[in-house]
C-alpha cells in the first residue's frame, strides 16, 4: 500500500472532481474556468514534489484542455527510471 501525504491525496481527488464537473459543463466559459482550476491543481501537485501516480483517464480532461505542464511532468517522470 502506498502512503500519500494528505495534501497530495486531496489534490488528486480534486482533479477527479474537476474532470467530472468539466464533463457536465455545457458552456465554453464554464469549461475554461474549470480547466483553469485543474491547471492550478496540477501545478500545485508538481510544485509539492509528492505526486507519484498519474491520474486515471476519467480523472483527466480531454487532451486539448489538459495543461501543458501535465504532459511535460509525466513525460519527464516516465523517462526517468
Amino acid at each position: 500500500m502506498h502512503y500519500f501525504p494528505p495534501r497530495v491525496s486531496q489534490d488528486e481527488e480534486r482533479l477527479g472532481e474537476l474532470a467530472m464537473k468539466f464533463r457536465g459543463a455545457r458552456r465554453d466559459e464554464e469549461r475554461r474556468a474549470i480547466a483553469g482550476d485543474y491547471s492550478q491543481t496540477v501545478q500545485h501537485l508538481i510544485d509539492g514534489g509528492g505526486w507519484r501516480e498519474m491520474p486515471a483517464p476519467e480523472d483527466q480532461l480531454p487532451d486539448a484542455w489538459m495543461p501543458k505542464a501535465f504532459f511535460e511532468f509525466w513525460s519527464h517522470r516516465q523517462a526517468t527510471p
